[in-house]
C-alpha cells in the first residue's frame, strides 16, 4: 500500500457526542439506535452521562425515556455517582434551590428514581438522601399551604 492509499482509508469523521450538555430524547435515541455504530461501552457512557445531566436539570420526560426505552435500559445504572460522589436522587434534589418553576418535575423525578430502585444510601459527605427528600417535601407542603392561604384564586366559592 502506498501512503496515499493509507490516507484515503483514514476516517476523519467526528466522533458522536457521548457527553451532551443538555441531553434530549431525540439525540439519545439516534445514538442508541442499532444503526449508530456505537459500541456497548460507548452506549453505557452516553446513558450514564445523560442520566446525571437529566437529573441535574430535572428533565422528567428524558428520565422516563432512559428508564423505559429498550435500547437505553440495559445501560441504566441507578447507583451511579457523579464526579463529586453524589447519587442521582441527590442530583435531582440539589436542583430545587434556584429554579422553583421545575420543583414539581424534580419531585416526580425523585419519585420515579425511587420507584425504579435508585440508590438512596448516603452520598459523599454523609448527607442522607431520605433526610433531604423529607426536608424538601416538608418545605413544599408548607409553601403550598402558605400560597393557598394567600391567593384568593385558590379558594373555591360554593
Amino acid at each position: 500500500m502506498t501512503l496515499i492509499e493509507d490516507i484515503w482509508r483514514l476516517n476523519f469523521s467526528p466522533e458522536p457526542d457521548l457527553h451532551p450538555l443538555y441531553p434530549t430524547t431525540t439525540h439519545i435515541a439516534s445514538l442508541l439506535s442499532p444503526h449508530s455504530g456505537l459500541s456497548s461501552v460507548q452506549r453505557a457512557k452516553l446513558v450514564a452521562h445523560s442520566l446525571t445531566r437529566v437529573c441535574i436539570f430535572g428533565e422528567l420526560s428524558v428520565l422516563q425515556y432512559l428508564v423505559s426505552d429498550p435500547q437505553a435500559q440495559p445501560h441504566v445504572d441507578l447507583g451511579i455517582r457523579d464526579e463529586d460522589g453524589l447519587g442521582l436522587i441527590t442530583l435531582v434534589i440539589h436542583g430545587f434551590g434556584a429554579d422553583s418553576d421545575r420543583d414539581v418535575e424534580r419531585e416526580e423525578c425523585v419519585r420515579l428514581l425511587i420507584a425504579q430502585g435508585a440508590d438512596m444510601g448516603a452520598d459523599k459527605g454523609d448527607a442522607k438522601v431520605l433526610h433531604l427528600i423529607q426536608f424538601i417535601s416538608d418545605a413544599c407542603f408548607k409553601l403550598g399551604g402558605l400560597l393557598y392561604t394567600m391567593l384568593p384564586s385558590c379558594h373555591h366559592q360554593h
